[in-house]
This record gives structure tokens, C-alpha cells and sequence, in this order.
């Protein structure tokens, strides 16, 4: 179905969305170690927690090796600390560029990855894109964007690296996973049945209650993110959940947070309605009201993989040759629910809608999560999302890809994400000051 001057109507196409009004990014994005989210976290909880219907053991031991902030935003360790994205150059093995004040950045870009995520972008075609990979600490590892001039994409792109900062994208599916963790925490449990019918492209009003008659499957709410069923994680949204409190649970996860003191907005926008209606369950299943940077999916992917600590994104990891040390993790959600959510996560890339990206043979596996979203107006564009982080037990890096490719395209968002993890795991030498 598509969104049509409000309305929704049938297509041929998968989870369609128009969007008014060309894509338009605007100004650079800037980097500094301060907390992400404008809202204040809850009280921290105990690290290593453990839930006993799930298995929590394999996604709790990031949170051990990270320092965790108190309650309140931490302050930044160094003010006035900007890095404008167009002045970044790279001089041997290292990327630098320069401070407001005349001082010279040494930032944590890994040329590697860096480089292959540019090369990703070129190979999409497509008219925009961006992309971040980043370590569970934080530290921005690549941070790439591109756009062509041409609405079809095209072989000549010009850099923009503010399409992996703005969030310039609709959400897609990648909302259900904040979805996923406000139902974990109203009490659903994850392997619990639900019975549906539809929802494979659309979530209307039929899917929203129980009818026997229709309800010709049960699955489960790990089912439905894993495989990105809509009329599961509409149903239970609808049934569950209240409005303010989804918009709660998506502020707690960083997704309308910025960086004020930056003049940049890194995360996301949300646009959530009072009435728990049809548009309400919509919403809730990635179809409207959201959209999301590759930065602000990197981070709620990481956020997932650290048992609810979440990551503070940096850039600069020197300053005339002294180091900056990181911002801490804050706690967003607790360890029982980012643990579940990460279980989720993990079913999608073993069975679920990345299987064929991630499934079967691969000895490291990986936990993440698809989305798809079309828009027609001004211009034919499919977002093709991908954020997900990699091992499943033991993460080490964490990616964030989204695609917004034409209707003859070349490279999916789960595609690029697998060549950017397994670039990461393979057993070859990484740049100096760069450890995994």
C-alpha cells in the first residue's frame, strides 16, 4: 500500500510511502563526545542482569567492559569541540581535520573501512545514501554519504556525509525494534502467540483485532520483527501499547536526540499522535511518522548490543596529539529488555527477512534488522535499511546502512552491511590506533 495525500491505497508495491517535497540536506554535521538524547535516561541498572525466560547470558558482556553514566547526560570533556564533515582529509593511515580554533583533529575513521564504505555507495548507484560503522565504544569507525545529481542515481556521485548525520530517510522497519522493546517492557512475552491475518504489506484496520474467522496464523512477537510481519507488530502495538508511551520508549533510545550544542540533529524525528487508532499502529510498525539517521541507527543498534548501554557516538580521537577520552554509555533500557530485543534482532539475520545475507554458513553470526519503505513523489525512491551488529555474542562493530535506491537498483542495504562486517572480522592487519 502507499500513503496518498494522507490516505492509504492499494500497490503492487511493498510498503509504499510518498513523502512531499524533495529531499533537501542542509549544513554540516559535527561530533563530540556528550550524551545522546534529549531525554533524561532511568536510574542505572544492574549490569550482567539476567531474565529467566530468555537467554541473556550471550548479549550481557559488552555492558561489563563499558563505563556506565550516572542518571544525568554526561556534560562534554572538551567544549567547543566541532569537526565540519566537508574539511575531513586523509594523510597516511590516519584522518584529521581541523577545530574551530585553529587546533588539528585526529579523528577514529579507519581507512579500511572508510574506504569500502565509500566504495559500497559508489556501487549502489543510487541517489542517496549513507552509511556509519561504529565500535561498541563509540568511536565512528566510517562515516560515509553520497548523492547524485540524477533522481535514477547514477556512476558519478558526489560525497555528502551529512546523509549518514541528517535523518533524511523514513524509519521503515527499523522503528519496530524500538516497538519491540516498549512491548518487552509492557510484559509481552517475545515467543508468546499472537493470531493474524494480512499485514505482509500494509496494516489496516481488520489486522488491529482478534477475528477468528480471518486469523488464519499465530506467531510471535520475535516471529514478527525477525521476518518484519506487519500485522503482528501492529496488533500488538494497538493492543498493548499507548502512543505516549512508544514515544517515551523511541526518546529514551535516542531517536529524537541531538546535539544541541552542535547546532546538529543526529538521530531521528518522530511525529507520534495522541490517539491510539489506526495511524497509531501504522506508525508503530515503521510505516509513517518516523525517520532516522545512519548515525542514530548505529546507535540504537548499539545500544541493543551493549544490554541497554547505549553508545555515545565520537569522531575525534586526538587533539594536537592528546588523546580525548570517550564519553561513557548511558542506560536507556534494561539489560532483560535489550537482551530480548537482541534475540530478535539475531532471529532476523538466522531465519528471518536477512537470512540470505547472514543465514546458515557464517561462523560469526550477526543480529540486526531490515527495513524497506517507498516513496513516489517528487521521485521514485525505495529506502533499503540495514542496522545490525556483529558477533551476535562477543559484538565488535556495529553498522548502520540505508540505501534510497531507484527502481532499477544494485545493491540492497543488508548486502552492503555484509561486506562491511565481514571486512571488519576478517583476520587481516588494521590501521595503527584502531583496536577491535
Amino acid at each position: 500500500m502507499r500513503l496518498r495525500r494522507g490516505v492509504f491505497v492499494k500497490s503492487r508495491r511493498r510498503n509504499h510511502l510518498v513523502v512531499a517535497g524533495a529531499v533537501a540536506i542542509t549544513g554540516a554535521a559535527v561530533f563530540v563526545g556528550t550524551g545522546f538524547g534529549s531525554s533524561s535516561p532511568p536510574p542505572a541498572a544492574e549490569i550482567g542482569a539476567t531474565g529467566s525466560a530468555l537467554d541473556t547470558a550471550a548479549f550481557v558482556n559488552l555492558a561489563d567492559k563499558v563505563a556506565i553514566a550516572p542518571a544525568a547526560a554526561p556534560k562534554p570533556a572538551i567544549p567547543n569541540l566541532a569537526v565540519d564533515l566537508d574539511k575531513i582529509v586523509r594523510d597516511g593511515d590516519r584522518y584529521y581535520a581541523p577545530l574551530p580554533d585553529g587546533k588539528r583533529a585526529t579523528l577514529t575513521l579507519d581507512p579500511n573501512m572508510q574506504a569500502l564504505a565509500e566504495k559500497l555507495l559508489d556501487e549502489s548507484r543510487a541517489p542517496r545514501g549513507g552509511i556509519v560503522v561504529m565500535a561498541p565504544d563509540g568511536r565512528i569507525l566510517a562515516l560515509a554519504g553520497r548523492r547524485t545529481a540524477e533522481p535514477k542515481g547514477g556512476l558519478s556521485g558526489t560525497i555528502d556525509r551529512s546523509l549518514a548525520t541528517q535523518p533524511w530517510a523514513p524509519a521503515a522497519s527499523i522503528f519496530k525494534l524500538v516497538t519491540a522493546a516498549a512491548l518487552v517492557d509492557a510484559g509481552v512475552d517475545p515467543a508468546e502467540k499472537v493470531c493474524y491475518h494480512g499485514g505482509l504489506r500494509a496494516v489496516q484496520d481488520h489486522n488491529l483485532k482478534d477475528d477468528p474467522k480471518r486469523d488464519g496464523r499465530c506467531d510471535s512477537l520475535a516471529y514478527g520483527i525477525a521476518h518484519s510481519q506487519n500485522a503482528i507488530v501492529g496488533k500488538l502495538a494497538f493492543q498493548k501499547l499507548e502512543p505516549k508511551k512508544l514515544e517515551a520508549e523511541a526518546k529514551l533510545l535516542g531517536w529524537a536526540g541531538a546535539y544541541p550544542e552542535l547546532q546538529a540533529q543526529v538521530g531521528g524525528e518522530l511525529m507520534m499522535g495522541s490517539a491510539r487508532d489506526l495511524e497509531f499502529a501504522q506508525a508503530a510498525a515503521g510505516f509513517s511518522n518516523t525517520k532516522l539517521s545512519a548515525l542514530g541507527g548505529a546507535v540504537l543498534a548499539g545500544t541493543f548490543a551493549a544490554s541497554g548501554a547505549q553508545p555515545v557516538p565520537r569522531l575525534v580521537d586526538a587533539i594536537d596529539g592528546v588523546a580525548v577520552p570517550g564519553a561513557p554509555a548511558r542506560r536507556t533500557v534494561s539489560p532483560d529488555t535489550a537482551a530480548a530485543v537482541a534475540k530478535m534482532m539475531a532471529g532476523t539475520c538466522d531465519k528471518g527477512s536477512a537470512a540470505r545475507s547472514f543465514g546458515g554458513r557464517r561462523d560469526n553470526k550477526v543480529a540486526g534488522k531490515t527495513g524497506t519503505l517507498t516513496r513516489e513523489e517528487p521521485f521514485y525512491m525505495e529506502h533499503s535499511w540495514f542496522v545490525g551488529f556483529a558477533p551476535q555474542q562477543k559484538p565488535q562493530v556495529i553498522v548502520s546502512v540505508v540505501l534510497g535506491n531507484p527502481e532499477s537498483w544494485h545493491l540492497r542495504g543488508h548486502e552492503a552491511a555484509r561486506r562491511l562486517i565481514d571486512r571488519f572480522l576478517s583476520p587481516r592487519p588494521r590501521a595503527k590506533g584502531h583496536k577491535s
